[in-house]
């Protein structure tokens, strides 16, 4: 991958805040762009002043207040959907994280001494592929998917997996791609602290069964360089051709 991980902490008091170290902003930017910086290996510490867009303080649950879109009213102000019903019905469907949160702290997830509230990345779709897949062999489909192209990075890869404690991909939105400069070849995914040793284990469990023989030989090679304990490699084997 060409990206960090990034775990991502919800900081819900002000103690909590006060004490992380971590880079504080000064000024105001978009939350994704403070994820994108992440995943250049950045850590960074926000509140709500910090977050330029409105979308991501309601999403994060510093503020829920919504004057101008409660109803998906603003949507339909801008064309994004056909008609008034479709627009509220996308709209009631968002579970934004409870209110209450002081901060977040946003860093590699290497960097962190403990599992971090949601772990995002943003990579290719064949990686994504793989990490659904790894998901899928503990914990089958998620149940409450929440994908419209729409707060990509606060809403579809932060408070989505954190409120139903399940993944949640995202094919990013088009905010999130002018605003933070992902590459069109780019997509997310969030995972809650709850799945995702089980979904690390579910991708290495699955390896010989999915990937072809030379990507088999390059993450072998990857592993052993890394010193890590890995399931026997069998080549010349997977499902698409043994079946």
């Amino acid at each position: 991958m060409e990206r960090r991980i990034i775990g991502i902490e919800l900081l819900r008091t002000d103690a909590a805040y006060q004490g992380t170290e971590a880079r504080e902003l000064t000024g105001k930017i978009n939350y994704c762009q403070m994820i994108a910086a992440a995943s250049r290996g950045n850590a960074i510490k926000s509140n709500r002043h910090h977050i330029k867009c409105v979308s991501g303080i309601r999403a994060l649950g510093f503020d829920h207040t919504d004057t101008v879109n409660s109803q998906g009213e603003n949507w339909i102000r801008l064309g994004m959907y056909e008609d008034q019903e479709v627009s509220r019905k996308l709209r009631q469907r968002i579970d934004f994280i409870p209110e209450g949160t002081c901060g977040v702290l946003l860093q590699p997830l290497e960097d962190y001494a403990e599992m971090p509230d949601v772990i995002m990345i943003v990579t290719t779709p064949y990686n994504i592929m793989r990490i659904t897949q790894g998901y899928a062999y503990r914990h089958g489909q998620p149940e409450h998917l929440n994908i419209a192209g729409n707060q990509a990075i606060c809403l579809e890869c932060t408070a989505a997996p954190y409120t139903a404690d399940e993944m949640n991909v995202s094919t990013l939105c088009i905010g999130t791609r002018h605003q933070a400069g992902w590459k069109d070849t780019e997509m997310a995914v969030g995972i809650p602290r709850s799945k995702f040793a089980d979904t690390v284990e579910g991708v290495m469990a699955t390896i010989n069964i999915m990937e072809s023989d030379a990507k088999k030989e390059q993450i072998e090679k990857r592993m052993k360089a890394a010193g890590i304990e890995m399931p026997e490699i069998r080549y010349h084997y997977n499902y698409y051709l043994d079946c």
